[in-house]
């Protein structure tokens, strides 16, 4: 009998709420309000949603906004990325402007032709390199022979200037027998220097001196073909 008065009593509350007798559950189940704080809170939530700032048509809004930067970032970012790939393009390419596709397809082309003249500069390269390395090879033999120059500074005197490896220098061409040489070609030393580089050379510096009647009509031969008139 108890649950029959229970069922009948809950069949009638519920015909009551379907037929707007009563207001709605509120949305806090846990706390008990009664009717007069549900009618307090419904203004302010109504006008929240009227103003649009707070309610579901204000963060639609903010959300089309949000939308609308990141897309506009976007492009620009991606025209950035166009035009800086544009750029890498030959210079013929750049007096007119591009489609994006049109741009893709230059890229896409030129990729192998650049490939290619790098295929080409490492080829030479290493040509250079070899030709180098036997060049090399001859310079360490050619670099044995003693290099004479002359300069002349007046009628009367002439600098003499002798380049040749420090290893030779004690062996084949002392200092000594350079002067000996020159002074049996009828020329009298002034002064003379000498002096050794981090390249394993020696340099003699010679200040000479010759007779009006004797310089330049006899130069000794093996100055002859350094002689430089100043």
């Amino acid at each position: 009998m108890d649950h029959q008065m229970f069922a009948s009593s809950i069949s009638s509350l519920e015909a009551d709420i379907f037929s707007g007798g009563q207001l709605p559950s509120p949305p806090w189940p846990d706390l008990d309000l009664d009717d007069d704080d549900i009618q307090g809170l419904s203004p302010p939530a109504a006008n929240a949603t009227s103003s649009g700032g707070y309610g579901s048509g204000g963060s639609g809004s903010h959300r089309k906004l949000s939308h609308n930067a990141y897309e506009r970032d976007r492009r620009k970012q991606l025209n950035e990325l166009y035009s800086s790939l544009r750029s890498l393009l030959p210079d013929a390419d750049h007096t007119k402007k591009l489609s994006i596709p049109t741009t893709v397809s230059r890229v896409l082309k030129y990729i192998p032709e650049l490939q290619k003249q790098v295929d080409n500069l490492e080829k030479k390269k290493k040509e250079l390199t070899n030709a180098s390395c036997k060049t090399g090879v001859l310079n360490t033999t050619e670099s044995r022979t003693p290099v004479v120059s002359a300069t002349c500074l007046n009628d009367m005197e002439i600098m003499v200037q002798v380049s040749l490896p420090s290893n030779v220098v004690a062996t084949t061409l002392p200092l000594s027998k350079c002067i000996k040489v020159l002074e049996n070609e009828g020329l009298h030393l002034i002064s003379s220097s000498t002096y050794s580089t981090f390249e394993n050379r020696t340099f003699y510096s010679l200040h000479l001196q010759v007779h009006h009647l004797y310089f330049p009509r006899r130069i000794p031969p093996f100055l002859d073909a350094y002689l430089i008139l100043s």
